[in-house]
């Protein structure tokens, strides 16, 4: 546990895998650094949030011309690139987006649109 009283020269908020790879990455590329990561858990990867699931999100909640849509497309291009790099599997599984009734048919035509527009 970090005193109050410390100073670091960095301060990563979340301990979870992206959190943790933030700090590795930072410290080997500057060892004399001092780094601090705080969380809201008493230790480290206590849970996983869906933003670190290991799901390549498919960006069809966003509209096609938005930041979060560009992101997300890079990003899964990016994660697609490094896990070939590493020699880590990628499982193409799709997803299933389904609907309570006829009333929701308009917005699932929507999502697969902005699916589509987004790539």
């Amino acid at each position: 546990m970090a005193s109050a009283d410390r100073t670091f020269d960095v301060a990563i908020v979340g301990a979870g895998v992206v959190g943790l790879a933030l700090a590795e990455a930072w410290l080997v590329r500057n060892p004399k650094d001092s780094v601090v990561i705080l969380d809201k858990e008493s230790d480290i990867a206590m849970h996983a949030s869906g933003r670190n699931s290991g799901v390549l999100h498919a960006g069809f909640y966003y509209a096609p011309d938005s930041l979060k849509a560009q992101l997300t497309r890079q990003g899964n291009e990016q994660l697609r690139a490094f896990c070939a790099r590493m020699g880590v599997p990628v499982r193409e599984t799709g997803k299933v987006v389904v609907t309570k009734g006829p009333a929701e048919l308009p917005t699932l035509q929507m999502l697969y649109e902005r699916g589509v527009a987004n790539g």
